[in-house]
Parts: structure tokens; C-alpha cells; sequence
């Protein structure tokens, strides 16, 4: 029986992505550095570490995100760098890396990209932020963030800071904060 090249190339496009870490699919190296972190191994750590310098923003998503299901706090040395470089969706998962290594050396970094340029990365370096909210420092620069430029950034240093103090009496202003936390 002769099949059609048609038939052939449905066949051929039904596939689902498979996790490959050596694809030229983006999304299959997604899948293939996620798969990593089922078993914390040397190998798959060196894997992962090297992943972070993929050319694709997905990948390097990934890879951090494995680094994090691994919860190692000595991994923040690999998510800090990627706190100011690559596109935003890598500078946002870099700071929930961070948040979830919960290491307190990346405060001082998580502080500083309150300053980043785009909200959607100012947004989660106050979630982020939110999980060391007994520091001060933190509870301070959260206080001035309810002040952000951005609407939803503002929103969400004061949705965090109602979480950390148990205070929801506090009106939404960098001035009513500032007044209510020591």
C-alpha cells in the first residue's frame, strides 16, 4: 500500500515534544533541562549550570528553575548573575529562583533590581522579597516600592507587606507604610 506524503507529514506533525537537552527546538531543551531535576545528580547539576547560557530565554527559564527544585542555597551564585541579564521572563524567574533558594545573600541583589526598568521584574523581585520580609532592610525598600510608578508594582509591595505584618488596616500609600512599619 502506497501512503500519501501527506499522510506521512500529519504522522510526522502529531508528535509531542520530547524533553531533549540537544534539540534545535527551544522547547524541547525546556523540557530536556526540567526533566533534570527529577534526580539531583553531579551530572545534572553541570548540566543545568551550563543550560543557564543557552541562547534561548526559555531554556535558561528552565534551568533556573531546575536550580531551584534543587534548593540548594549554594546555587545562588548561578541565579544572581541572570538577575540583570537576558530578557525580562529570565530576570523574573532568576528573582523567584532566588525566593525559593532561600539563601540571604541574595537580598542585597533582589534589592537592586527593584530598580530594574521593566515591572514585570520589579513585581517579582517584591515577591521575592517578600519570603526574607522579617529583615528590615526588606520591609523598608517594600515600603518605598508601594510607591512605584507602576500601578501593579505598587500593588504588590502593599499585598506583600499586609502579608508579612498581618496588617490590612494600612491605606495603599508609600507615606501610610512608612508610618505603620518600624
Amino acid at each position: 500500500m502506497k501512503r500519501s506524503p501527506w499522510a506521512l507529514l500529519l504522522l510526522a506533525s502529531c508528535c509531542s515534544p520530547e524533553p531533549n537537552r540537544t534539540s534545535r527546538d527551544p522547547y524541547e531543551r525546556y523540557l530536556g533541562v526540567r526533566e533534570l531535576a527529577t534526580a539531583r545528580t553531579a551530572v545534572s547539576v553541570a548540566e543545568a549550570v551550563r543550560l543557564l547560557d543557552d541562547p534561548h530565554p526559555l531554556v535558561v527559564v528552565g534551568a533556573l528553575e531546575t536550580l531551584a527544585d534543587f534548593r540548594d542555597k549554594d546555587f545562588l551564585q548561578h541565579a544572581v548573575p541572570k538577575l540583570k541579564s537576558g530578557p525580562p521572563l529570565v530576570r523574573a524567574q532568576a528573582c523567584a529562583t532566588v525566593a525559593t533558594l532561600r539563601n540571604e545573600e541574595g537580598v542585597g541583589p533582589l534589592l537592586e533590581v527593584l530598580n530594574d526598568s521593566d515591572p514585570t521584574v520589579r513585581r517579582a523581585a517584591v515577591k521575592a522579597l517578600a519570603g526574607f520580609g522579617g529583615k528590615t532592610e526588606v520591609r523598608r525598600a517594600l515600603v518605598e516600592t508601594v510607591g512605584d510608578k507602576d500601578p501593579s508594582v505598587a500593588l504588590m509591595a502593599h499585598t506583600k507587606l499586609q502579608e508579612i505584618t498581618g496588617r490590612t488596616d494600612v491605606a495603599r500609600s508609600k507615606e501610610a507604610w512608612a508610618a505603620a512599619v518600624p
